[in-house]
């Protein structure tokens, strides 16, 4: 009998002794790698530029299509640093390893698109831990900059310019997401204008311009007696600063003499840039 209560006893401790070994407690279903979620930051656009409704982060070679300002990406990550690049998919706009490049004209070969969209980008890291998940903010700000233009009949009779037609030589075509710089070579974009009460108005969105070149506006003018001009003016001085505010529109308004009969001069007086600026690019 004593033989018996002493093999009990041992088996007891023995089977309580594996009770006290206990499975790991975890915070969340994946112990070993690390969830993200992200607060996208549209603070840094123009006025009137609505926030994306839709945006896409690049996170360890992956592409998340998101829609709301919080969201949890749905992948994990392994623990350590991970670069998140967000940006907004706009219309005419291709993005490829980081760098936007906007799509050509369909209506005009070899120029690329009047209206792409309004692009914002962003970066920031995310330092990813195991078994948690890590919040981070970002910011998103614009990168492309719209260009108004105005041409204005100061003398002769309006109705005698029928048509134009216009491009600016010189513009981006490329931007770094992460940098915001410009990037290739120049590229021409055409400038459509409507006339609107007498004026001629039009307007192109652009990623900036490329700096050490020059920056021209050719505009061929149709009057009503068939006749064409086309007048050239070099834009450079008034572009220069260009790339460093992209948050509000460059005003450019042109002054257009339309002779009354078919004499010749109906060329633009001149552009002058309207947010404060004295320079004016004379043509004759």
């Amino acid at each position: 009998m004593k033989i018996t209560m002493t093999l009990l006893c041992i088996w007891a401790t023995l089977f309580l002794a594996g009770c006290d070994v206990k499975d790991p407690i975890y915070n969340t279903p994946h112990p070993d790698k690390g969830a993200i979620v992200i607060t996208a930051d549209w603070t840094r656009r123009g006025e009137g530029i609505a926030a994306p409704a839709e945006y896409i982060t690049e996170a360890a070679g992956t592409s998340f299509t998101l829609h709301e300002p919080v969201a949890a990406l749905t992948g994990l990550f392994v623990p350590g640093s991970t670069e998140l690049l967000g940006y907004n998919p706009a219309a005419h706009v291709t993005v490829k390893d980081g760098i936007a490049t906007v799509d050509n004209d369909p209506d005009n070969a070899g120029m690329q698109h009047p209206e792409p969209g309004v692009l914002l980008a962003g970066t920031t890291v995310a330092d990813v831990v195991a078994d948690d998940t890590t919040s981070v903010v970002l910011p998103m700000r614009q990168l492309f900059r719209k260009i108004e233009s105005e041409v204005v009949v100061t003398e002769g009779d309006p109705r005698r310019i029928t048509g134009i037609e216009a491009r600016l030589l010189g513009v981006a075509a490329s931007i770094d997401l992460r940098t915001g710089e410009v990037t290739g070579v120049a590229a021409i974009v055409p400038f459509p204008f409507v006339r609107l009460e007498g004026k001629l108005v039009g307007a192109v969105w652009v990623p900036g311009i490329i700096p050490g070149t020059a920056q021209r506006m050719a505009m061929t003018l149709t009057f009503s007696d068939g006749r064409t001009e086309t007048v050239e003016t070099d834009l450079s001085e008034m572009l220069k600063d260009f790339n460093a505010d992209k948050l509000h529109p460059m005003r450019l308004i042109g002054d257009v003499y339309a002779p009354v009969n078919s004499e010749t001069g109906g060329t633009i007086i001149g552009w002058t840039e309207t947010s404060g600026s004295d320079v004016n690019a004379g043509m004759e």
